[in-house]
């Protein structure tokens, strides 16, 4: 399967599966909630070690438990995403409807910009700032519950805590693209650090035994299974594969759906203020469709590189069959991506080889044909432009680029320079 199917198919299906997340935790508060998540996680290790047999990654996963420094990074992205988030959501929908813990909640992608130029390095640009502007205001009437007042809401408290859990959700989704590694691996280090942390909230509660646990079997199944295995895994690798911010947009589809689940399943209405934050969401979305340079790379060299748009593509190979571009990206090494014009194709093969740069790449090297076609998409590239990319350490990549500019000279390049 072609990368973009591949990472359109599991952006698809981490939205239609995530979005019953609040539905099914609303339907199990009869049951104590460290109980119920204790539970889940006693399925979700288990599912997800099949996960790892199924891709054929067992070799990498007993490496990262091996590797005590890999294993604790892991483990904390795992708790400060799942722990704040079911533990979170589990308890707010107990004072709070399904849907508004969802609009609050579901804030996190655009929440996630503000994080982008630390974490990712990431260009942040005056539309995803317009765009972030419209998610506060969201956040204001759902604080507000549809009012102008602040202090109307009647459970202010619980939506701040809301917020908070999704502000941690948001870091935590920037530190998975960040460090690349292996998705179903990880899943099991998340589910396994989750358990004990259950685990032992479970024993200090006084293991509390809920008398209708067969009942909550079903939302049980799924948040362990479905959710906490699959939907994590969909959903973390098209994060890698796609452009953030355009997963931002269309991962904000999601309240709506979780607004269906809940009318069908909880019998909840749509309130008049649900539509209000909706209705700014997409007004968000649509700012940042006019947006060309967010989610290019902030590069340490500015002054040389001031006029190129250069992309960290890294995700997009991240099941690639270059085995050079997979052993850099376990080392820790990232791939960097320009367009240009085709006519400097030779001159940039002739700087490599003269300045020993490694790992430089073209579009037209057929074993990763599959990603360069992806990227181009990402970058918006022009078809007859070329696909210069740069893997390894950042600053090397830095080098190779400023190298490449005064090779080339300031002469307007097309995508590879700003306006």
């Amino acid at each position: 399967m072609e990368v973009k199917m591949l990472a359109n198919t599991y952006l698809v299906l981490a939205l239609l599966l995530g979005a019953m997340l609040p539905v099914m935790l609303s339907l199990a508060t009869s049951m104590n909630t460290s109980e119920f998540l204790l539970i889940t996680y006693a399925l979700a290790v288990p599912a997800s070690y099949a996960l790892v047999v199924f891709m054929g990654k067992k070799e990498q996963l007993f490496g990262y438990l091996r590797n005590k420094k890999t294993l604790a990074l892991i483990a904390a992205i795992g708790l400060l995403e799942y722990t704040f988030l079911e533990f979170g959501l589990s308890y707010a929908e107990r004072f709070v409807s399904a849907s508004l813990a969802t609009v609050v909640y579901r804030s996190y992608p655009l929440l996630m910009l503000l994080f982008l130029p630390f974490v990712l390095k990431e260009r942040i640009t005056k539309y995803q700032v317009a765009a972030l502007s419209l998610a506060f205001v969201g956040l204001y009437l759902a604080l507000s519950g549809g009012s102008l007042s602040i202090f109307s809401g009647s459970n202010i408290d619980i939506i701040g805590f809301l917020i908070v859990v999704a502000l941690t959700s948001a870091l935590a989704t920037a530190l998975v693209k960040k460090y690349n590694y292996e998705m179903g691996s990880s899943m099991f280090i998340f589910n396994l650090a989750n358990l004990a942390f259950f685990a032992m909230l479970f024993v200090a509660q006084g293991m509390p035994i809920s008398p209708n646990t067969a009942g909550n079997l079903v939302p049980i199944l799924y948040v362990g299974i479905i959710y906490n295995v699959l939907v994590g895994y969909f959903y973390f690798e098209a994060l890698r594969m796609h452009k953030t911010t355009f997963l931002t947009n269309v991962y904000f589809l999601s309240p709506f759906i979780t607004f269906v689940y809940s009318a069908l399943i909880l019998g909840e209405a749509i309130r008049p203020y649900y539509i209000a934050i909706a209705v700014l969401v997409t007004a968000g979305v649509l700012i940042q469709k006019l947006d060309k340079l967010g989610g290019s790379y902030i590069a340490k060299q500015k002054s040389r590189l001031r006029n190129f748009v250069i992309f960290d593509v890294s995700g997009a190979f991240a099941n690639t069959g270059e085995t050079a571009i997979t052993r850099s990206l376990e080392a820790g090494g990232r791939v960097l991506a320009v367009s240009m014009p085709a006519r400097h194709e030779g001159a940039v093969v002739k700087l490599a080889k003269e300045k020993n740069y490694g790992n430089v790449y073209t579009h037209s090297h057929k074993p990763i044909a599959s990603e360069a076609k992806f990227v181009r998409e990402i970058m918006g590239a022009k078809q007859d432009d070329m696909i210069l990319f740069k893997v390894g350490d950042l600053d090397e990549g830095e080098e190779f680029f400023g190298d490449m500019s005064d090779l080339i000279g300031n002469e307007p390049q097309g995508h590879l320079f700003t306006k």
